[in-house]
């Protein structure tokens, strides 16, 4: 492995801590020998719509487009929501068949002319975490670039743990406004006019869906089966007229947006 091309990023990247070149540097450092064509970045919330936070080479129309409607079908946002993993996160691995033929790969990333990316998710405070993604137009990242990067996380997560601390508690990393009421560390709440065809039961179902709980922690919750969760999901998805979970998100966030 050659490590040549890294130190003088390394220690920009050391130096840029709490400071407003923190996400640029830490950019330099992770891209130093990892060939890539373009680089955005994405703030995740467990409860909250994303936040995108800067790019380089990419296009502020496809910008919009994903913070108005694509943001629900991106697999690294519903991951974030489901699992909360950090680390390495290349999109193969988030990509199964569904996901192929989905708004967000053959939608989003056909249109924004980008074949593969992999995203290094790191703890941004609360239920946030902070994704920066590496993406490629016309070749697939390696396993052992993959690789390489894994090796190299403790230092990314290190750098962005010291820059969080430097900032203190009142910092944030962006402007973007909040929902109304909304926090980081609340559950999204489903308005009274949204799914009035939905009984009590279900809702709270759907809050939990909302929240990003899996199948057997609604069930836990809720003091039911498994079975018994998955009865509830389908009758909810039949009396909404849709099919997967995904429609479900894009339809909480429009009614929101619409408001």
């Amino acid at each position: 492995m050659r490590m040549g091309n890294i130190w003088a990023p390394l220690a920009k990247a050391i130096a840029a801590t709490g400071t407003d070149r923190h996400v640029d540097c830490l950019i330099d450092l992770i891209g130093a020998d990892i060939e890539h064509d373009l680089v955005t970045v994405t703030r995740y919330s467990a409860t909250q719509t994303p936040e995108f936070i800067k790019h380089r080479r990419f296009s502020d129309e496809m910008v919009q487009r994903y913070l108005a409607s694509y943001y629900v079908f991106d697999p690294f946002y519903a991951s974030w929501r489901r699992e909360r993993r950090l680390g390495i996160m290349p999109l193969k691995r988030l990509a199964d068949d569904e996901a192929k033929r989905g708004q967000y790969i053959a939608g989003f990333l056909a249109q924004s002319e980008i074949c593969d990316e992999v995203g290094i998710m790191l703890a941004d405070g609360g239920d946030w975490c902070l994704g920066i993604f590496l993406d490629r137009s016309a070749a697939s990242f390696k396993d052992s670039e993959i690789a390489q990067l894994e090796e190299r996380l403790p230092v990314f997560e290190a750098l962005h743990a010291l820059d969080i601390t430097a900032r203190g508690t009142e910092f944030s990393r962006t402007s973007a406004p909040t929902g109304p009421g909304a926090s980081p560390r609340q559950e999204p709440t489903i308005p009274a006019s949204l799914w009035p065809e939905l009984s009590l039961r279900e809702r709270e179902l759907v809050q939990l869906i909302l929240a990003g709980h899996p199948t057997a922690n609604i069930a836990e919750r809720l003091g039911i089966t498994v079975g018994t969760v998955k009865n509830h999901r389908r009758r909810i998805y039949e009396k909404l007229d849709i099919t997967t979970e995904r429609e479900l998100f894009l339809q909480f966030f429009q009614h929101r947006t619409d408001r």
